[in-house]
């Protein structure tokens, strides 16, 4: 289990300082964190994680763990060790506890229910070796887990919703502007708008169509500015 959390290093500005520089980080990574559930109606028993790697060729998971960040201490409550796994070009990798359960789920790694903190704040960070890769905090802001701003809406056991990445894989680090609100799809294309849009579930509520074009439409002209 990494250790990097504010209790292992103090509040003061020199524990910080030493914190900061015990990460290495990685930006624009080919592997992000791509959708994630942490809660559902009643007890949390379809939780899961799902990967996406945008690259051109696949990657050995070999180096690759995620950590999940209690947000009271910043240290990590559990550690998902992706020794021996590949995710393929183009493709998904997804973590539950009960594949009978998450549709697609490449590595049921617990028996355990409610094995994900339902946040405010917590966070999940992605390691290759000792480098940080990606990081999202949910339900508010995290030091050293929060790309950009915060993502400050949660999954919820009312709503059937996940937080994904709209469009899969877009990375501006900035973790407002990458993730929204979305339909369930652990294993496949992201989708806006609320219900379990999975290969066993039933259909989505969408987001308004013109709401859809206009979103879509402006994180093109973000990926367009960046690349001037």
């Amino acid at each position: 289990m990494k250790q990097y959390g504010l209790l292992q290093y103090g509040f003061l500005p020199l524990g910080l300082l030493a914190l900061s520089s015990s990460i290495s980080f990685s930006s624009h990574a080919a592997v992000v964190i791509n959708e994630i559930d942490y809660d559902q109606p009643g007890t949390d028993t379809a939780e899961f994680i799902e990967l996406y790697n945008s690259g051109s060729s696949s990657m050995s998971l070999d180096a690759f763990s995620v950590e999940l960040i209690n947000g009271t201490n910043s240290l990590s409550y559990r550690t998902i060790d992706l020794s021996g796994f590949e995710i393929s070009a183009d493709g998904y990798f997804v973590m539950c506890s009960d594949a009978s359960l998450v549709a697609n789920c490449d590595y049921s790694f617990t028996t355990s229910s409610s094995w994900f903190q339902n946040g405010a704040p917590d966070a999940i960070a992605l390691f290759e070796s000792d480098s940080m890769i990606d990081s999202l905090s949910y339900e508010g802001s995290l030091l050293l887990f929060t790309e950009g701003d915060a993502f400050l809406p949660g999954d919820n056991a009312t709503d059937i919703t996940s937080i994904g990445r709209i469009i899969d894989g877009l990375d501006s680090n900035n973790n407002a502007l990458d993730f929204q609100l979305s339909c369930i799809t652990p294993g496949s294309a992201n989708i806006g708008g609320m219900g379990d849009c999975s290969e066993t579930g039933i259909s989505a509520v969408p987001v308004p169509a013109a709401a859809w074009l206009f979103g879509t439409g402006l994180i093109g002209l973000i990926g367009v500015a960046r690349r001037k």
